[in-house]
């Protein structure tokens, strides 16, 4: 009996090819999505050059956010009865002269009460490279939610991701305003 060994034909080697360039690029993606991309930053605008948290000069940062929160539908969703819940918040961001932030987040209800009626919470970090923001807050049952977003003209678009005891306990976009 004589067997024979078949090479794979263009097509089997072209299908395996693109499936390793989208595998690829499924892994290297991060989990924050944004709806629109940012305006290109040119040098002419001053708050596409920000200080990070532990710089001596004012950021564009502070002030008081408001904006949207929406919770995404992912099928490994802590709470899949969360699918599209829709929250008010509030970030109001204080720097102080060593650059240093703080500041306090506020949650009011959208569509549905927020995430374990956490209405209040405390900012516990601030970092900032050049339009891109990142706010870690911390609710008053120990939930820790990060808020990440890039500043376009004084609005945010970005997301957030919330941990609870280590775990992921939900995520989805941001989106703010400047209102002061």
């Amino acid at each position: 009996m004589r067997t024979s060994q078949r090479c794979p034909s263009n097509a089997t080697v072209a299908l395996f090819a693109a499936m390793s360039v989208l595998t690829v690029g499924c892994i290297s993606s991060t989990s924050e999505s944004y709806s629109r991309a940012p305006a290109e930053v040119s040098p002419a605008n001053p708050s596409a050059e920000q200080p990070s948290s532990s710089g001596a000069t004012e950021s564009g940062f502070a002030g008081v956010w408001q904006g949207t929160t929406l919770s995404s539908c992912a099928a490994f969703a802590y709470r899949p009865t969360r699918c599209n819940a829709e929250q008010k918040v509030t970030i109001t961001l204080l720097q102080s002269p060593d650059g240093k932030f703080s500041g306090q987040y506020t949650c009011a209800y959208g569509n549905m009460d927020c995430y374990h009626e956490n209405t209040t919470g405390k900012v516990i970090d601030v970092t900032s490279a050049n339009a891109r923001m990142n706010v870690r807050v911390l609710m008053p049952d120990g939930t820790s939610c990060l808020f990440t977003g890039i500043d376009v003209n004084q609005s945010i678009n970005g997301g957030y991701t919330c941990y609870q005891g280590g775990g992921l306990i939900e995520q989805g976009s941001w989106l703010a305003r400047r209102s002061y």
